[in-house]
């Protein structure tokens, strides 16, 4: 008879560079042999479907393309910052990296504004 003891993963090794455990929402696999740079913790992504454009051009909508965007959490392992990544998945850029605290007060603007847009509904 089996039990759920026998389908239990053993906890993973963590490597000697990673001082502290990895935070709950870190979907990172760290090995002993990771580069110094590649040694941070990220969180599985959010993906919005979204038209965006670079915003270079005029007029402004001509640039507006559909993209997929990856919203993900970031920390070094030897750091306490934690960022926010907002990305297209079908290229490099653009790209937008925040704060906890300047990605709060993005979302508060982007709140403000969709609210003012409620009156043109």
């Amino acid at each position: 008879m089996s039990g759920a003891d026998d389908t239990a993963r053993p906890a993973p090794v963590r490597p000697s560079w990673q001082a502290a455990p990895c935070p709950p929402w870190c979907a990172r696999e760290h090995t002993e042999d990771d580069h110094p740079e590649d040694r941070y913790h990220q969180s599985e992504p959010s993906i919005v479907a979204a038209v965006a454009g670079a915003g270079d051009v005029v007029p402004l909508p001509s640039s507006l393309r559909p993209v997929s965007l990856a919203v993900r959490a970031g920390r070094y392992a030897d750091d306490e910052l934690t960022w926010l990544v907002v990305e297209p998945l079908e290229a490099r850029a653009p790209r937008m990296v925040l704060t906890r605290e300047a990605a709060a007060a993005l979302l508060r603007g982007l709140q403000e504004q969709l609210t003012g847009l409620e009156a043109d509904d």
